[in-house]
């Protein structure tokens, strides 16, 4: 049945094009088939030369090494690299972090003030002056350049480093690259470590590749992410995104009032005035970071509508075809799908800076469960700093905006959550403990644990038969245990956590508990009221588009320890949100529940289907009701079934899911609430599992929680080192993770039955062949 979102398969993608297609700060990379992925890890040639983008903590996008090289020509000693941090603090932990490895990392910090190389007077082709001239603050921490690996952990673990977003705005406004009239950005001079470019996918023609390197002359060496992995790389793409032509479908929903602000009582224009909104104290110190405001596109450069987008009056939308003009004379009408890309990139960083700090709040009341708003409805910039504040929805009384922070990333936000929590405790006088991590979680959550702070007890399943064995530790621990920090549910496995009696265990024994809820979100579930702290990434769902990243962090007023987290919170808190970010996210974020609602229904739907396929047998660890023989496809033939497991919250641990379950909004039907996007799914052999993978028409690449569906063989990319490790927790080497989009619906299912039935094939042939399958 048709949706209410129009986002179409994706183009045809080669390794190493951006995810999605044509987007300068895409937070994915492809790497369509099973052998890229493992090729990726191997650091093979063909791979690294490919690479124009990647997950900004694991690749560093080309304008912060571009913004990096300039601060090592203008600071750097022979022989050193530098992490670029968005704040004194930041950088310090930096050093302090180098300091702590074994052996001891030297390492010193910069202050780079940028500002504009020029202060010419604002016209209809520049800047206004108020931007031109604003400065924005870098710290670079300088150390060896063999020792770039521990200094790529704390990059890469914290999520502290600078945003993509932030070194493109440094770089205009040192004057190396140029705003042209679409709000793009031109070519930026060659970087020192330049590689031989070659062959370009599409949408990357003119990219030159190249890698930072650990010396002069070689690779880095040294620790897990050693230089033959292609993570170390970095890429410099092509200078302007290549134009749209009419007719194109663009893969992204249609909801047209996430293309603007409602600004009907203030008037951002291109000369800076505000009007009435003015934000308030606690967040003009954001300003500082404020996006610069871009011209108007010239009428002799591209299509311009014929309404400012500052404009009191709302932007046309998508659902209204655009009458756009070409030097000013001729009208073309525009598909829906073009201008939803025009506006994105035309106008999306075109807003008065006092709009930043409104973004904020509003995406802080959105999480918060304060904000009434209608599924994509504009913001109403001028009632935000006043307006009355509603009961919270979050299932806590007392919930406000003031118990929510924003970071960088989610990973960042989980960072800072155990770092309040040992600051909270070092105040009270309280000698900090080991931490919990209750379940298999994302890699770079345990590494936090077991790399700050007296460290981390693992109990990988996460399960209710772990609670003896995890009372035994509390028991025994001295000092005692600080957090216990789970996923709900967990990634890549889907299991949910017995919260209610950890909450038991948290009250008893004093620790607690920080629940990362990402995964499921709390449009499906709230788990609030049984946590001290939740964290999400806004990367994933919350945004959508896979365009920017962000983190939230929320204190729960009610909890036993809420006072002292709260006052280590606010004592220690730095807004490192790039002002420009936050504008992207928000807008993004406005129509996320009814995103959510589609994905949830979809990936049931999925799930169900894969799970009528999968071989008969013992369910796997977690898994409460067993499969039976007659929820098999009728008449198949079972001995050919190659799924072995799909994870699913709807059949993981469904007790623990259901028990934090929130109820559906009527505005959103049934499916509003429900048991998310995401699933995985393993096979009885790899040869399975790549046939499957390879198969699946979709994008693939690292992230999930966006608009369109985004697979990827999970362990692989994730665990490739430690294999061995991950298997010992029920995590296959063969494991396929899926991220249900808003394609519609028949075509997934289309999509995934012709897959299945490659991989059943693949299986059935090579044993008619007499090969062995493993």
């Amino acid at each position: 049945m048709p949706t209410a979102f129009r986002v179409q398969p994706p183009p045809p993608s080669h390794v190493g094009d951006l995810v999605p297609a044509d987007t300068p700060h895409a937070v994915s990379v492809a790497l369509p088939t099973w052998q890229d992925n493992v090729d990726y890890e191997e650091g093979e040639q063909r791979v690294k030369d490919a690479m124009t983008s990647g997950y900004p903590r694991f690749f560093i996008h080309h304008r912060i090494q571009a913004l990096a090289d300039l601060a090592c020509a203008k600071f750097g000693q022979p022989d050193e690299l530098c992490i670029l941090l968005p704040t004194e603090s930041t950088a310090r932990g930096c050093s302090s972090f180098l300091s702590s490895r074994s052996p001891h990392v030297q390492s010193r910090i910069v202050s780079w003030p940028i500002h504009a190389v020029s202060s010419s007077s604002p016209t209809d082709s520049t800047p206004s002056a108020s931007a031109a001239t604003r400065t924005i603050t870098v710290w670079a921490c300088f150390f060896p350049s063999s020792d770039f690996p521990a200094a790529k952990q704390y990059w890469q673990h914290t999520g502290e480093g600078i945003s993509s977003r932030v070194a493109e705005r440094c770089l205009i406004l040192l004057g190396e690259i140029e705003a042209d009239s679409n709000g793009a950005t031109g070519g930026a001079g060659a970087s020192p470590t330049q590689a031989t470019p070659s062959q370009a996918g599409p949408g990357q023609e003119g990219a030159t590749r190249f890698f930072v390197n650990g010396g002069g002359n070689g690779a880095v060496n040294g620790g897990r992410y050693a230089s033959s992995k292609s993570r170390y790389q970095v890429a410099k793409g092509s200078a302007t995104t290549p134009p749209v032509a009419a007719g194109i479908e663009v893969a992204r929903p249609t909801v047209s009032s996430k293309l603007r602000y409602s600004t009907s009582k203030v008037r951002a224009t291109n000369g800076g005035d505000s009007g009435e909104a003015t934000p308030s104290s606690s967040e003009a110190n954001s300003l500082a970071n404020s996006i610069e405001q871009l011209p108007m596109p010239s009428a002799s450069s591209s299509r311009r509508p014929s309404q400012d987008a500052s404009s009191s009056s709302p932007l046309p939308t998508p659902a209204t075809p655009l009458l756009a003009m070409t030097n000013g004379t001729s009208l073309v009408e525009q598909d829906e799908d073009v201008l939803a890309r025009y506006v994105e990139e035309r106008y999306g960083r075109n807003l008065d800076l006092s709009l930043a700090p409104l973004a904020k709040l509003a995406m802080r009341r959105r999480i918060a469960g304060v904000l009434r708003e209608g599924p994509g409805e504009a913001i109403p910039v001028q009632d935000m700093t006043g307006a009355k504040r509603e009961e919270s929805t979050r299932g806590v009384t007392g919930l406000t905006e003031d118990d929510v922070w924003l970071y960088p990333c989610g990973m960042n936000a989980i960072f800072h959550a155990h770092q309040v929590a040992m600051e909270a405790w070092k105040r009270e006088g309280r000698e900090v403990g080991k931490s919990v991590c209750f379940g298999f979680p994302y890699t770079d959550t345990l590494k936090i644990l077991e790399k700050w702070g007296p460290g981390c007890h693992f109990f990988g399943r996460g399960l209710t038969s772990d609670l003896p064995s995890l009372r035994q530790t509390l028991q025994q621990s001295s000092p005692p245990i600080l957090a216990l920090f789970c996923e709900f549910p967990s990634n890549p496995l889907l299991r949910s956590p017995p919260l209610h009696e950890l909450r038991k265990l948290a009250d008893e024994f004093g620790f607690l508990i920080v629940v990362d809820e990402t995964i499921a979100g709390f449009v499906n579930v709230e788990v609030l009221p049984l946590a001290d702290i939740v964290v999400s990434s806004l990367t994933k769902v919350f945004s959508g588009d896979s365009n920017v990243m962000g983190g939230s962090l929320v204190l729960n007023p009610k909890a036993p320890h809420y006072a002292a987290l709260k006052t280590a919170q606010e004592a220690t808190y730095e807004d490192a949100y790039f002002d420009e970010d936050a504008i992207y996210m928000e807008r993004n974020s406005r129509d996320f529940q009814a995103r959510v609602a589609q994905e949830n229904s979809t990936a049931e739907m999925l799930c169900d289907f894969m799970r009528s396929r999968r071989v008969p047998g013992p369910a796997a660890t977690g898994v409460i009701d067993e499969l039976k023989r007659e929820e098999l496809a009728n008449g198949a033939e079972t001995s050919e079934f190659v799924v072995t497991e799909v994870y699913y919250p709807k059949y993981m641990t469904p007790e623990h899911y259901l028990a934090s379950l929130r109820p559906p909004n009527p505005s959103l039907g049934p499916k509003s609430s429900g048991f998310g996007a995401l699933f995985s799914l393993t096979f009885s052999s790899i040869l399975a599992s790549r046939t499957f993978f390879d198969a699946l028409p979709c994008y693939k690449g690292p992230s999930l929680g966006t608009n369109f569906t985004l697979a990827c063989p999970y362990t692989i990319l994730a665990h490739y080192t430690e294999l061995e490790w991950a298997k010992e927790w029920g995590v296959e080497k063969g494991l396929v993770r899926i991220s249900t989009g808003l394609e519609e619906p028949e075509v997934l299912r289309q999509w995934f039955e012709e897959a299945l039935e490659k991989a059943e094939r693949a299986v059935r042939e090579a044993k008619e062949r007499g090969e062995t399958v493993e």
